[in-house]
């Protein structure tokens, strides 16, 4: 109890030191502004007098918030820290009652000691649940995962298992994807989910689309279900896929459709791509009909031939990767960020 008196105490003394010191930044630079006029003098040392203290104690938040993130998310390379400031001071605190040489035996070593240990035991495998997509982990441990365990439940998934769990990984995250970019790229708040068309299958979806390039929309909105896609979902080999098309709508200012089909995931390895394709669900009733019409059906076919070209030349790129539970390091905030961004 005494020892937190002392560091409240500490911390009183340091915020009236702070405060002492912008009263008298603001009293020098107040009266500069005012150009001499009492009242505009005072006006100005009470403006400068709170902006300081704002922007003092925004930073101070933001370094602790920092620091706290840090210490949650890395707690390994913390600890290193630690270790070495701690027995830095022990060195410079035993060399004031002992020589340097049991100073350096009592502190150094030990650090040296602690280091070769974490070396020895610990590791790091992926871990793409967590925002580090890391995990610190024993060297039973990691010998365990590169064996192919899924550490959380301490076996190895079937192949099966583990691709339909990436799948619905990926599918969740782009949700949380989309959500994300409509409502910072064009302040739209929308609930996107996966949809299914009663009158479109893996055998007509071509000529459905044709057919309806020549309507306002590529696909009646209104005839759409929710599904719940898993039980459309069938992995074989080192591919997934959908027994129906999913379909999922994109709303708001501008509005797409994805369509993900029987070969929509291929793996390898430990990495993955999608073969899918989008249309933007745009016409322009200021434009003569016939050429939007004209365009929209061009737009469709270019869209269907990328697709069946980048299936029958395999062309994917393995963009993400997957960990032995099935989590995708695909990270919808960050994705979003950049979009955002201009990235």
């Amino acid at each position: 109890m005494k020892k937190v008196l002392k560091i409240l105490k500490i911390l009183f003394i340091i915020f009236i030191i702070i405060e002492i010191m912008i009263a008298i930044g603001s009293v020098v630079v107040g009266p500069t502004i005012g150009r001499g006029k009492p009242e505009k003098d005072i006006f100005w040392m009470l403006v400068c007098f709170f902006v300081a203290n704002v922007c003092i104690y925004e930073y101070l938040i933001k370094i602790i918030v920092l620091f706290y993130k840090g210490l949650i998310l890395y707690p390994l390379t913390y600890f290193k820290v630690f270790i070495i400031i701690f027995f830095t001071i022990l060195f410079f605190k035993l060399r004031k009652k002992f020589n340097n040489k049991i100073a350096f035996k009592y502190s150094i070593i030990p650090m040296i000691i602690m280091f070769i240990l974490d070396i020895s035991f610990l590791r790091v495998v992926p871990d793409y649940s967590s925002k580090t997509h890391e995990k610190t982990v024993t060297l039973i441990g990691y010998k365990k995962y590169q064996q192919g365990y899924c550490l959380e439940e301490d076996r190895i998934l079937p192949k099966d298992e583990l691709y339909k769990r990436v799948v619905i990984d990926d599918f969740t995250k782009q949700l949380i994807f989309k959500d994300i970019v409509y409502k910072n790229k064009y302040n739209s708040i929308e609930k996107h989910e996966y949809m299914i068309h009663k009158d479109i299958n893996l055998d007509n979806y071509k000529d459905y689309l044709r057919k309806n390039a020549y309507s306002k929309e590529y696909v009646n909105y209104d005839e759409l279900e929710s599904v719940d896609y898993t039980k459309y979902l069938v992995v074989k080999n080192n591919t997934a896929g959908f027994t129906k098309p999913i379909i999922l709508p994109v709303g708001g200012v501008r509005v797409s459709i994805t369509f993900y089909l029987d070969l929509a995931f291929e793996f390898k390895d430990n990495t993955y791509g999608t073969y899918r394709f989008y249309l933007f669900d745009e016409f322009d009733e200021r434009k003569d009909k016939e050429k939007e019409y004209k365009r929209r059906l061009e737009e469709v076919d270019n869209e269907l031939l990328w697709y069946e070209n980048n299936i029958k030349k395999q062309r994917i790129s393995y963009n993400y990767k997957f960990d032995n539970c099935g989590y995708s390091n695909f990270d919808p905030e960050k994705e979003a960020i950049e979009i955002y961004n201009g990235i």
